[in-house]
């Protein structure tokens, strides 16, 4: 279901140091590249790793090896992106040592990689709703298949592409980790609705086909999207404007009255108990809050606006007395409470930061969102994969025909297939769950029974906040003969949601 690996996204040319090196060592390194940490290697394996905030007040001729942290998590090169984004959201790390079977440093994941890979998802909300546009708009009923559409043939619908989106696509596609786009056929037309930057780059790539969820109408019709392209005299992919200006290149959803890609905001998931500095504190004081509260940077607040960040970094051969004002890096993006976290993971990745302030209407300092955020706002996400995918295996493996809806499941029905499940990951689809912001489940309907396939984190937090109903692709099954994976839940005594074990390991509970 993941096919987004490490070694896909993962920086290989990285910055280290040596164990036998001094602290001194690191602040030059800080100083010329701009890293606020590095993995520490003796005879070319790593052994630690050594952050700003862990040389801080330290004198310069001290060891690297006596400030690192020993007992580092990494991460191997076959694991998959989502697996990543749980352990760094659960362990709070920045960055992980991507390392071989004997410790060798291959390379660096951050979580602003794991950002990158998250930039211009095809949810099953973006096909569904766009369907569900269709017969609203145009009373057309509409079914929905995944295969190969030419690139030579795409309509576009949207005039412009922004270059910084373009260059993602492009290496997406070179590496095969492009989304598919979205097409309806009409007729002997093949209109893209969602993946312009895509298909964009499919073109200037050279490529024949693109990967695609294909809306098959059961009409011929014009489009209002279509109508609204020829009359801007966009007809082929030749007709786009490519936007250079990386200043305007935060693009939202290709049609937003149709495909309502985006129910995540900000306000959902900022923190807005924020421990914060007034500008005309010193380094003094900065160091005090960072061994007070293991945090590495705080917002730099006048009269109520953010107007800096400071971090560990900042301040590392700075005097106790030195204000901050003059080492603080100045905030100019910022954010709203009702932005979407898509649009701030783009911001964060073409822009580079790793926390963005978030103000009021009057640009007073609220609260503050960070990519551990935004990668909280990723994990277990439904993909259309997962929908297509299981449905494929059982056409496979039992020639069925399954036909697959959207709808809501009792939960108390539902009958789970995995054995066990995280507490830590319980608190968050708990969260999910009473802001309304919980993925659908993907549920097997055979015989009057709810199999549950995926998003068992979900059901038992819905279970044991008591709530009656979960929203599910539900995929109906006409047929009185058990699945394998009903039998092999049987064979483990599953038989309901209660016995499904909830583990309390939240260091160690990364999923698969």
């Amino acid at each position: 279901m993941e096919k987004k690996q490490v070694r896909d996204y993962m920086t290989h040319d990285v910055v280290s140091i040596d164990a036998s090196e001094t602290v001194g060592d690191v602040i030059q390194l800080i100083h010329t590249t701009n890293h606020d940490g590095f993995p520490v290697l003796r005879l070319g394996k790593v052994v630690g790793y050594i952050s700003a905030r862990d040389i801080i007040g330290e004198h310069p001729t001290t060891k690297v090896d006596v400030r690192m942290t020993r007992h580092l998590i990494t991460a191997r090169p076959d694991l998959t992106i989502t697996e990543v984004a749980r352990r760094i959201f659960r362990t709070g790390i920045q960055k992980l040592p991507v390392v071989a079977q004997d410790n060798a440093l291959l390379g660096i994941i951050s979580n602003m990689d794991v950002i990158r890979s998250q930039i211009e998802r095809v949810t099953p909300e973006k096909v569904f709703n766009f369907m569900q546009a269709l017969h609203t708009l145009y009373g057309v009923n509409a079914h929905l298949q995944r295969e190969m559409v030419l690139v030579e043939k795409l309509q576009p619908t949207q005039s412009c592409v922004q270059q910084d989106e373009l260059d993602g696509r492009t290496y997406e596609l070179e590496k095969h980790l492009a989304e598919p786009v979205i097409v309806v056929k009409s007729g002997d037309r093949t209109i893209l609705v969602d993946g312009h930057h895509r298909a964009v780059a499919a073109k200037r790539l050279g490529l024949k086909e693109l990967d695609a969820y294909v809306v098959y109408m059961d009409t011929n019709l014009e489009l209002g999207l279509e109508k609204t392209a020829h009359s801007m005299n966009i007809y082929n992919l030749s007709d786009i404007k490519i936007d250079k200006r990386p200043e305007h290149s935060l693009v939202g959803p290709t049609h937003p009255t149709l495909i309502r890609s985006e129910k995540k905001l900000v306000k959902e998931y900022m923190t807005t108990n924020v421990i914060s500095l007034d500008a005309g504190k010193t380094v003094k004081d900065v160091i005090g809050l960072i061994r007070t509260t293991t945090h590495d940077g705080f917002p730099v607040l006048n009269n109520g606006k953010v107007v800096g960040l400071i971090a560990a970094k900042d301040i590392i051969d700075a005097k106790a007395n030195d204000g901050i004002a003059p080492l603080m890096e100045p905030v100019i993006l910022k954010t709203y409470p009702d932005e979407g976290l898509t649009d701030v993971a783009r911001k964060m990745f073409r822009y580079c930061v790793q926390k963005l302030p978030v103000i009021d209407s009057n640009g007073d300092f609220i609260g503050i969102i960070t990519n551990a955020d935004v990668i909280r706002s990723q994990i277990e996400r439904v993909t259309p994969e997962k929908v297509f995918d299981y449905l494929t295996t059982l056409k496979t493996l039992y020639g069925y025909e399954p036909h697959l809806s959207r709808g809501m499941v009792p939960v108390k029905r539902l009958i789970p297939t995995q054995s066990k499940v995280y507490m830590d990951e319980l608190d968050g689809r708990a969260y999910e769950i009473k802001k309304g912001l919980a993925e659908p489940l993907i549920v097997v309907r055979r015989a009057d029974k709810y199999i549950l396939i995926d998003g068992h984190h979900r059901a038992v937090a819905a279970n044991r906040m008591r709530v009656p109903e979960l929203e599910a692709y539900i995929i109906d099954i006409d047929s009185d003969t058990e699945l394998g994976i009903e039998k092999t839940a049987r064979n483990m005594r599953l038989w309901s949601l209660e016995d499904v074990q909830i583990l309390d390991e939240s260091r160690c509970a990364f999923l698969a």
